[in-house]
């Protein structure tokens, strides 16, 4: 199968179209909002030169039909590009059917690793992302080095995750690492504890190995693992 561009096209744009503005709350007197195109509701017009607000219908229509343009323009990597990190998944997840398996499994990764905290997003479950890594082809999900890595663990494993506060404690994201393992356990600690976690898992519940960011991450299936006191 080759990736159907125009297929995604249509994707994103939908993306776009049933995406609302939602205000950030915390600083909606600046602007903020989210959304999968935009952080704020100021848009800059460099023909007109002036500031434009989205959230006003008239200039919705015109930032709509900028993006839109763009959209139906650009090649893949740039189209993926356009979408700001908390929806990277969600876009993922509307345009995979209509990828090739080297992309397919290209941007399943990134968007796991762009996206701040992946394991609680709302729109995309852990189920979900399971089978997605379990779908991916190992030889384009994973660089060289790291699928020899991962060829090479043995059909055991001890593997530990930090759980700063407020994130999920049963995440996907585990590591062989354990002074990693313990950084990501502090990472937030600020009056409230993290948590270290040690589980046992079978190799063929490790979905991946990814070292692209030096953190040794191991996805894994959840459902598979035998948690240590």
């Amino acid at each position: 199968m080759q990736t159907n561009l125009t297929k995604i096209r249509e994707q994103t744009i939908k993306l776009f179209d049933e995406a609302p503005l939602i205000p950030v709350k915390a600083i909606e007197n600046m602007g903020a909002v989210c959304h999968p195109f935009a952080k704020s509701i100021f848009f800059y017009h460099h023909e007109q030169k002036k500031w434009l607000d989205i959230s006003t219908p008239n200039s919705y229509t015109f930032y709509r039909r900028f993006i839109l343009n763009r959209i139906n323009s650009l090649s893949l990597p740039f189209i993926y590009d356009l979408i700001l990190d908390d929806y990277k998944l969600t876009w993922f997840q509307l345009c995979k059917d209509y990828m090739s398996p080297e992309d397919f499994a290209y941007y399943l990764k990134h968007s796991w690793l762009d996206e701040e905290d992946p394991n609680q997003d709302p729109q995309v479950s852990r189920a979900e992302v399971i089978h997605y890594f379990r779908q991916a082809d190992k030889q384009f999900l994973m660089k060289p080095e790291d699928l020899a890595h991962y060829q090479k663990l043995p059909d055991t494993l001890t593997i530990y995750r930090g759980v700063s506060p407020h994130r999920a404690k049963f995440g996907l994201s585990w590591t062989a690492d354990k002074t990693i393992a313990r950084w990501f356990k502090k990472r937030y600690e600020s009056g409230i504890q993290g948590q270290l976690l040690t589980a046992v898992i079978s190799k063929k519940h490790v979905l991946a190995y990814i070292d692209e960011r030096n953190e040794r991450e191991l996805i894994v299936d959840i459902t598979h693992l035998n948690l240590l006191p």
